[in-house]
C-alpha cells in the first residue's frame, strides 16, 4: 500500500506574504490566504485528507475568483450582475455570488455610481433620449429604478443643441437628422422642435 501523501511544504507567495502556496508531492495548491490555511491546520507534514483537499481548493478557488474579479474591474467598469454573470461561467454561481456580494461591501462595485457615470458616457458621445439612455443600463445590469434615476439627472439638453449646430453647419438636411435622432429614441415632436430651434427648414410629418 502507498503512503498517504502529506503537505511537503509550505511556501509564502514570492508577490503576496499574506497568501501561501501548499506543495503536495508534484501538485500545487494555491495561492491561499494565509491565515485561512493557518486555521485549517495545514501546516507541513500534516496529511493530506480527502476533506483537507476539498476545503484548501475551495479556499484556493475563492482567492482565485476574486483576483479574476478584480482583473476584470480594471479593465473596464462593470455592474454587479454583469460582473457577476462573467465569474459565474468560470466558478459557478455560489461563489461567484460570493465574491462579489464581498466586493460590493468593500465598494469596489457601486452601481448606483456606475449607473450615472455610464449615462453621461452615453450622452456624451451623442445625443441621446433618456428612455434610450435607461434601456442601455438595464441591459447592462443596473435596476430599472436606478436606470430611470441617472438616465434623467443626468441629462444634457446642451449635447442635442450642440449636435444641432455641427449638423447645419456640415449642411445636413432635416430627414437625416429626424432619421439619427429617431434612432437615438428621441420623439417626433422633440425633433421637430430642435429643427427649428437651430433654424434648419423643417417640412417633416408625424
Amino acid at each position: 500500500m502507498s503512503a498517504q501523501p502529506c503537505i511537503d511544504r509550505v511556501l509564502v507567495h514570492p508577490r503576496d506574504p499574506g497568501m501561501v502556496v501548499l506543495r503536495v508531492g508534484d501538485r500545487r495548491i494555491g495561492p491561499i490566504r494565509r491565515d485561512d490555511a493557518d486555521k485549517a491546520g495545514a501546516t507541513e507534514g500534516r496529511r493530506w485528507t480527502a476533506a483537507l483537499a476539498s476545503s484548501m481548493q475551495a479556499l484556493a478557488d475563492e482567492v482565485g475568483c476574486r483576483a479574476d474579479a478584480l482583473r476584470r474591474l480594471g479593465r473596464r467598469d462593470m455592474t454587479r450582475a454583469l460582473l457577476q454573470e462573467r465569474l459565474t461561467a468560470k466558478w459557478g454561481e455560489a461563489l461567484a455570488q460570493r465574491v462579489v456580494t464581498a466586493l460590493e461591501r468593500d465598494g469596489w462595485i457601486d452601481d448606483a455610481a456606475y449607473a450615472q457615470r455610464r449615462a453621461a458616457s452615453l450622452q456624451a458621445r451623442r445625443p441621446m433620449a433618456a428612455e434610450r439612455v435607461q434601456e442601455h443600463l438595464e441591459a447592462e445590469g443596473v435596476s430599472a429604478t436606478r436606470a430611470r434615476r441617472a438616465a434623467r439627472t443626468t441629462r444634457d439638453d446642451g449635447a442635442l443643441d450642440q449636435a444641432m449646430a455641427r449638423w447645419k453647419k456640415e449642411r445636413r438636411d432635416a430627414a437625416w437628422i429626424a432619421r439619427t435622432l429617431g434612432r437615438q429614441g428621441f420623439e417626433f415632436d422633440t425633433i421637430v422642435s430642435a429643427l427649428h430651434k437651430a433654424g434648419i427648414p423643417c417640412n417633416l410629418e408625424a
